[in-house]
């Protein structure tokens, strides 16, 4: 489920955010790197929109649809995405610690960031799921604490609002059905480790403001009824529909629904 797990003292509200940094993989890289131009109000994620997203050329993924769309009209809001395809949680440890830490942690004058006015998003598990042959629980709750030292690292630099997006259900996706095991039960498994780290990082930092994104939920009603969301329920399972680009990432149509689900949360409080 979608939630809230604290409301910190930094939490300006949805329309209070100017700067958004992403942590993540496939699901939201765009090309954007460190040598890549400054995100500025006339190209705010430093790249020429929509970037070069995993999904149908031309087209964004959520972080695009939340600029374009959900943007709230603020054009200094900007989003810093360090994301890299085929990324691990150890990868986002490597992007916050070598990427980030040194540079934006430091708040350069072209990134003045601050605790009230910045979103830190990480969405990230998929691969670390799909390279799992059949994990043990005490497994996956290793792989997802090695996550949470890498948010321990941003809340030294000052970040305070955090967002965390689980992972869909990719045993219902067209790689599912070539998947061998359990496989559903280790992105169910990865979710709520995320849910119990979230909860246990909300209680040591209580000025912390933790919110979780469904995106397991989010698709789930989308596979149960697709027609009820605009999708065909010939698409369901198959690569190149309305719901997958491909065999594992989403269109920029199921995107753009994450992307409003997300401004509608984060708008709830």
């Amino acid at each position: 489920m979608s939630t809230f797990f604290n409301v910190g003292t930094s939490w300006p509200g949805y329309a209070g955010i100017k700067k958004i940094f992403v942590f993540g993989d496939s699901y939201s890289y765009n090309g954007y790197h460190t040598q890549s131009p400054v995100p500025s109000a006339s190209q705010p994620m430093g790249v020429p929109f929509p970037g070069a997203p995993n999904n149908e050329p031309g087209r964004p993924n959520w972080i695009g649809h939340l600029i374009r769309s959900f943007g709230h009209g603020q054009a200094n809001m900007l989003v810093y995405d360090y994301a890299i395809r085929g990324d691990t949680i150890q990868g986002v440890r490597g992007q916050i610690a070598s990427s980030f830490v040194p540079v934006i942690g430091k708040k350069p004058s072209w990134a003045p960031w601050r605790a009230s006015d910045s979103l830190f998003v990480t969405w990230i598990g998929v691969n670390d799921c799909r390279l799992m042959l059949e994990p043990k629980p005490a497994d996956i709750d290793a792989i997802v604490a090695n996550l949470f030292l890498a948010q321990e690292q941003l809340y030294v630099t000052g970040a305070r609002n955090f967002l965390f997006i689980d992972l869909p259900p990719i045993h219902r996706s067209p790689a599912g059905s070539n998947a061998v095991g359990n496989y559903g039960a280790r992105f169910w498994g990865f979710n709520e480790a995320i849910k119990r780290k979230i909860q246990e990082f909300a209680a040591n930092h209580p000025d912390a403001t933790l919110v979780l994104y469904s995106s397991w939920a989010a698709f789930t009603r989308v596979l149960d009824n697709p027609a009820a969301y605009g999708f065909s329920a010939a698409d369901v399972a198959v690569q190149g529909g309305s719901i997958w680009f491909d065999h594992i990432h989403p269109t920029s149509k199921m995107h753009q629904l994450l992307a409003r689900e997300i401004v509608q949360l984060l708008s709830s409080r």
